[in-house]
């Protein structure tokens, strides 16, 4: 009778965590840590292979069932009493060895001759491994070390950072993570870098599917344990730099991966089905890019291993949080766990069937779809990468500068009212019209940026058979705007775009497909022209409001016509601010007299379709109500809209 022994290892991330907070500023140490992933583990498994006398050749493939990184299950044909002396003083030296900070669970149980089916035996051990039981037992037997007194040393126990690698590829000084600009000052090494934490999905699905197959379940094991190592991400790294590029994706940047990732990745723990480095910002697409081609090259290994009968592929969700790089790694590892847990619970809800990597990036949601899906969104992580490049070189342009970018940010954070938060929106994005033609998109281009902006704000797409409009949502200011500004801004900084390059493949913004463009033209028409006045109009405005005095929309033909009275919009900016110094019957006279010179004396403002005769009596009723300037806010932005809307309108007439 054989006894089935079975061996996990614990907090090793949490162990590492510790050593790096504590050597920081020891290079040499530093850079051992970094190949700690694998080399705590590996240094345990030599520990249980002289213990248990595993090392011998011969028995190797007889006696281990499973053996990988963190976790063993084998068998020994030892004494039972044996055993058990053996596997405490292996648990007393790792516990020793990593100052308490490194847990063991294990467990033994008979195996008869007649059962040795190996699914069965790694089955029982995970499921006993799971029970509390079992680790408190082992915390029973292990009690005079768990409780005895030891003075700690703070000084890291090399021996379990065996650095076997020589490849320069990784950082090996948190300072370096900075990417330092030119007003940087020399003497500190305080800055933003991007903190990155990855978890593969679908593992238990996978293993479940192979439940009955050993030898697949041990492929599939060793797999993993390859290919989620820093071994693997080094190998990566190289790879790409040799062949110059390394994604596939066709809407990806052609930009020199390898080169841009060489000494930019600081890793922290790569290892089961984690992945948790710290990356220069203006690496930090090509490291997301890097991870996706990984579980692709995963995917495709599984699939050979799976056969047909294999359906189920993984994914990877990536959370990515932008924080000061003098900073516990603990406290980098609470703040992205949020962003992962987002990404996770997103891509299980929305995204499960048809994409591979989901991304929840401070507070943005980003997808990689899986090969010849995901047309059309506008959630794509390699379009994301692309508008960057495209905001840039508008921004170089002077289409916009981020100092205006900046200031709307800051006002719609300032502003907690989210319906004051839309009017400064529209006003702050309303179209300034070059030519009457939007598909001049050289002449227009403030209006395809201002278009990109505000179509966020949209409400989402219905199914087929609802057919109505789809209005402005204000929450999703808050929700998708604000940190979709943050993000586009932290990207904009010099030092940080300064591996972007060009956008050699494909364009969102300003659509560089003949199709895509037609229908562009299409969305901005709407997007720009009209929802702002309809949702100001329907969403907004009551039905019997006093705007509607001034503007509303009627059906006439089977056609949508909007019809005021003719007033500039000039008039309401200065009736507002003589509201605002207490000269609200100044304000009320103002308008009356303006209504009076140029709409009732006017026979052409009487004849034309497009107006509506305004009514005093009922202006001066409400207006007599109302306390505040809401209104006439409202109103100064539908009728710079309508301008706009008319101008279009006008010059399309003439095309």
């Amino acid at each position: 009778m054989d006894t089935a022994i079975a061996i996990v290892v614990e907090k090793v991330q949490r162990y590492i965590f510790q050593m790096i907070d504590k050597n920081q500023a020891d290079e040499k140490t530093l850079r051992n840590i970094i190949s700690a992933s694998n080399d705590v583990s590996s240094s345990i498994l030599k520990e249980i292979e002289i213990e248990f006398n595993l090392n011998d050749q011969q028995a190797e493939d007889k006696n281990k069932i499973l053996w990988i990184s963190g976790k063993v299950v084998f068998l020994s044909k030892q004494p039972k009493e044996e055993i058990k002396i053996k596997l405490k003083r292996l648990y007393q030296k790792i516990y020793a060895d990593s100052q308490g900070n490194i847990f063991m669970n294990y467990v033994d149980f008979s195996i008869h001759d007649d059962k040795k089916d190996n699914m069965e035996i790694l089955r029982k051990a995970e499921r006993l491994l799971k029970e509390s039981a079992i680790k408190s037992q082992v915390i029973k037997d292990n009690s005079e070390v768990l409780f005895s007194f030891r003075e700690l040393d703070s000084k890291c126990p090399n021996h379990l950072f065996e650095n076997k690698r020589e490849e320069n590829v990784f950082l090996t000084n948190m300072d370096d993570l900075v990417v330092l600009d030119e007003n940087h000052e020399m003497d500190s090494s305080d800055g933003k870098i991007a903190i990155v934490k990855a978890d593969i999905n679908n593992l238990g699905s996978i293993m479940k599917e192979i439940n009955d197959d050993y030898n697949k379940y041990l492929q599939v094991s060793k797999l993993l344990s390859g290919k989620i190592s820093i071994d693997n991400l080094s190998k990566m790294i190289i790879k790409s730099k040799k062949i110059g590029k390394y994604s596939i994706e066709k809407e990806s940047e052609k930009a020199e991966s390898g080169e841009i990732l060489k000494k930019s990745i600081l890793p922290f723990f790569v290892a089961g089905d984690d992945i948790f480095y710290a990356v220069r910002i203006n690496a930090l697409f090509e490291s997301i890019k890097l991870l996706h081609n990984m579980i692709r090259d995963i995917n495709q290994e599984l699939k050979e291993i799976q056969g047909e009968s294999g359906k189920i592929e993984l994914s990877i969700a990536i959370g990515v949080v932008f924080v000061n790089n003098h900073q516990p790694v603990r406290y980098y590892s609470q703040m992205v766990e949020k962003e992962l847990s987002v990404a996770k619970k997103n891509m299980k809800e929305q995204k499960s069937l048809n994409s591979v990597v989901g991304i929840s990036m401070a507070g943005n949601f980003f997808y990689i779809y899986k090969e010849g899906l995901g047309h059309g969104e506008n959630d794509g992580f390699f379009r994301f990468c692309n508008e960057v490049v495209e905001l840039k070189e508008m921004m170089e342009e002077k289409i916009f500068t981020r100092t205006s970018l900046h200031n709307l940010l800051i006002n719609l954070e300032t502003e907690k009212d989210k319906d004051k938060q839309m009017l400064y929106a529209l006003y702050y994005l309303k179209p300034n019209l070059c030519t009457g033609d939007i598909g001049n998109a050289q002449e227009n281009k403030e209006l395809y940026f201002k278009y990109y902006l505000l179509s966020h704000l949209v409400e989402e797409k219905r199914d087929e058979k609802n057919k109505k409009e789809r209005y402005f949502v204000p929450e999703k200011i808050n929700d998708i705007l604000i940190p979709k500004l943050k993000l586009i801004l932290l990207f904009l900084k010099e030092q940080y775009s300064d591996k972007f390059g060009k956008t050699k493949v494909k364009k969102y913004i300003i659509s560089s497909d003949k199709g895509a463009a037609t229908d562009q033209k299409r969305r901005i028409r709407s997007v720009m022209f009209h929802k702002p006045i309809n949702y100001l109009l329907d969403k907004v405005c009551e039905y019997d409001s006093i705007e509607k005095l001034f503007i509303k929309k009627i059906s006439k033909d089977k056609k949508q016509l909007y019809i005021s009275a003719h007033f500039e919009p000039t008039i309401f900016y200065r009736a507002k601010m003589l509201m605002e110094t207490k000269k609200s019957s100044q304000a009320l006279r103002m308008i009356i007299n303006y209504n009076r010179s140029f709409n009732e004396n006017s026979q052409e403002e009487i004849e034309n379709i497009h107006r509506i005769k305004f009514n005093e009596k009922k202006f001066e009723k409400y207006f007599s109500k109302i306390k505040d300037t809401k209104w006439i806010d409202r109103l100064i932005l539908i009728y710079k809209y309508n301008e706009q809307r008319i101008i279009l309108k006008t010059a399309e007439k003439n095309i």
